[in-house]
């Protein structure tokens, strides 16, 4: 049985665009089981030798439904009835709190330890500001004293002359 390989080739191309008959897909799956296809289209050949296995294979009973049911029943049988219930103490219902409270105090430390540095710097500016204006303070009444000085010794000099003049 020879055939055209273009022929093939379109074949392929119409099956992978979901075109072909049934009697194309056929023609595919005899092509492919034969022993001398060419080295192109090999990798194809598992497709359509798969398909045609997997026909062969057996297929489930009819009364699989029923095996399976069974085979369930018989596990519900032997378990025991009773279930043995569980004490929840007021503890491990609030281990969650617990757990959600902790998270929220790393948080909370490591935003605070985050904002230290900062704050520091801030407070080191603040100081160094105040400081500052202390000795600009400082300097101006310095400045004030040395001038209400001068003014008295000028006064003294200006007085001293007024009251020998008279």
């Amino acid at each position: 049985m020879t055939m055209d390989y273009k022929y093939i080739e379109q074949l392929l191309e119409r099956y992978f665009e979901c075109e072909t008959s049934l009697e194309e897909e056929q023609i595919l799956r005899a092509f492919f089981a034969q022993e001398n296809v060419p080295v192109r289209l090999l990798p194809y050949r598992q497709l359509f030798t798969e398909q045609t296995f997997a026909k062969n294979e057996e297929a489930l009973g009819a009364d699989f439904d029923s095996k399976i049911l069974s085979i369930i029943n018989e596990e519900k049988a032997k378990e025991p009835a009773h279930v043995k219930a569980h004490k929840v103490t007021l503890s491990h219902r609030l281990r969650p709190l617990y757990k959600a409270a902790a998270c929220v105090a790393v948080v909370l430390a490591i935003g605070q330890a985050a904002q230290m540095p900062y704050n520091d710097a801030e407070a080191e500016q603040r100081k160094d500001m105040a400081r500052s204006i202390e000795m600009l303070q400082r300097i101006q009444k310095d400045q004030n004293t040395v001038a209400q000085g001068d003014t008295a010794k000028a006064l003294q000099k200006i007085q001293p002359e007024t009251t020998f003049a008279n």
